[in-house]
């Protein structure tokens, strides 16, 4: 069954997923929309993508990318897994809003999924409409453009439409549809989806086709899925490590948000630090605090040893050995992850090493922004400024001031005044995509301004140094301004 197939554009898709047997998915087409229209296409990611910038700006490209029509060599399917929810299990989740496409090779060489996200009702919908509204979709593609261009690792936005039609969640709201790129959406709670149901068969054809896309070096390995675990631990790790350094709170860590990939995905009620505040929540699902700024390293080790649990019917050896070797594993995590934390904020601060005064040195400095309720961005940041002897100074306090003292000993014996300067522009971006920004950028869309979205577009671009006469986009918000709940789209 074809349906309106959109002859003019031209995608090289493998539908490599939809070989995988009938279990994995559900086959269907994304609903039809009323009268899709363009607001973003991101022309650097069609290039990466080999994608036809001009065709997909195209009335043909704006109905291929709104779901209204569906390429003769694109298989859409959602995706099937489970997941642990608020530490809840629930033993069937899947793609309820999002319908991957196919497959497309990049000029890297790499293979990238392309997904459709709020193209309708799936299977696994639960009840709800499979829809998107304006507001996320523009959150997701704003803020995970961002966070790939301060280089962490995250699910890219190839373009953001208008579908025309009404959405109704508190009110009625304008629906809009996400173009979503990632090296994978396979999840933790994939894996789990299949454990769970003790089908140790496909749980292993899973497995191996993670490894035959993602680690090919580990194919021939003598205990593979181990290693595959290793691998995935090693890039959460990073990962989280280099979200807290950017003061990111992803706000919905469940298992069924956590990619094997180890890539930033599902940002729902996601949102950055202004003022710093180690306990700090913005999402309104999460009454008790579970995936606060601080606990995210904690919640990494729950997620892993989560997935550790499906791969233990894949390891060799007796129940015991396997048990023990992943659990040495898990264990091992905090060291990793606290190591991993130390050279990201020693970078922070100026330093390209970890020195033995590093740790009590960034740890006085973040309380000095909580006890004074600092901005976080633009007190790190500022260290540049106190390097260079400005006027500008991040506080007037003693305890500031007796930090400062200590800080400039330390880089005076193991830098110099330009390298430390030069570590700390690079390791602090001028540019963070702020809860108030996105927030004026989507009220100003709906009623069609684009001024906020252009500014912050271009801010994104270059978001290690400030652009001339955009001085509004790099401070905090005023209170007025200041966003304290952020929402789920669903």
């Amino acid at each position: 069954k074809i349906r309106g197939n959109s002859m003019a554009i031209k995608i090289n898709f493998d539908n490599s997923f939809s070989n995988l047997p009938n279990k994995f998915y559900y086959k269907i087409f994304p609903e039809k929309t009323k009268s899709p229209n363009l607001i973003i296409l991101n022309q650097n990611l069609c290039n990466e993508l080999n994608l036809d910038y001009k065709d997909l700006s195209s009335s043909e490209g704006v109905n291929f990318l709104s779901g209204n029509s569906v390429l003769k060599n694109s298989n859409p399917l959602a995706m099937v897994y489970a997941g642990h929810q608020f530490g809840n299990w629930v033993p069937q989740l899947g793609d309820g809003r999002a319908l991957l496409l196919g497959e497309v090779i990049a000029k890297n060489n790499v293979r990238y999924d392309i997904q459709l996200k709020g193209s309708g009702r799936t299977p696994y919908s639960r009840g709800g409409d499979g829809k998107a509204w304006l507001g996320p979709v523009i959150r997701e593609y704003l803020v995970s453009e961002y966070m790939n261009k301060i280089n962490i690792p995250t699910t890219r936005s190839l373009s953001a439409i208008t579908t025309g039609d009404k959405v109704f969640r508190e009110t009625e709201l304008p629906g809009a549809i996400l173009c979503r790129v990632a090296k994978s959406h396979i999840r933790v709670g994939t894996f789990q989806y299949f454990y769970s149901r003790e089908d140790t068969k496909s749980l292993k054809i899973l497995a191996d086709y993670f490894i035959k896309n993602h680690f090919p070096n580990l194919e021939k390995k003598e205990n593979k899925y181990f290693e595959l675990f290793k691998n995935v631990v090693d890039g959460q790790i990073d990962l989280v490590a280099k979200w807290m350094k950017v003061g990111f709170i992803h706000g919905v860590m469940n298992t069924d948000n956590t990619s094997i990939s180890c890539e930033t995905i599902d940002y729902g009620p996601c949102a950055f630090i202004d003022n710093y505040k180690s306990d700090k929540v913005f999402s309104s699902i999460d009454s008790m605090g579970r995936y606060c700024y601080k606990n995210q390293p904690n919640i990494l080790m729950w997620n892993m040893a989560c997935f550790a649990t499906t791969l233990v019917p894949l390891l060799e050896g007796t129940e015991e050995k396997k048990v023990d070797i992943l659990q040495k594993e898990i264990s091992s995590i905090s060291e990793k992850y606290k190591n991993k934390w130390l050279l990201e904020f020693s970078k922070k601060i100026g330093l390209k090493k970890i020195y033995q005064e590093n740790e009590v040195l960034i740890n006085r400095f973040l309380e000095i922004l909580e006890s004074e309720n600092l901005d976080f961005t633009n007190s790190f940041r500022g260290l540049i400024k106190e390097a260079e002897n400005s006027n500008e100074l991040i506080s007037k306090t003693d305890a500031f001031k007796s930090w400062k003292n200590d800080w400039k000993k330390l880089i005076k014996n193991k830098s110099n005044q330009k390298e430390v300067c030069k570590t700390i522009t690079s390791n602090n971006p001028a540019f963070i995509m702020r809860n108030h920004l996105v927030e004026q950028i989507i009220q100003e869309l709906l009623t069609d301004k684009k001024d906020t979205l252009n500014k912050a577009l271009v801010c994104i671009e270059k978001p290690f140094e400030k652009i001339k006469h955009y001085e509004k986009m790099y401070v905090g918000p005023t209170k007025e301004q200041e966003v304290l709940r952020t929402f789920c789209g669903t």
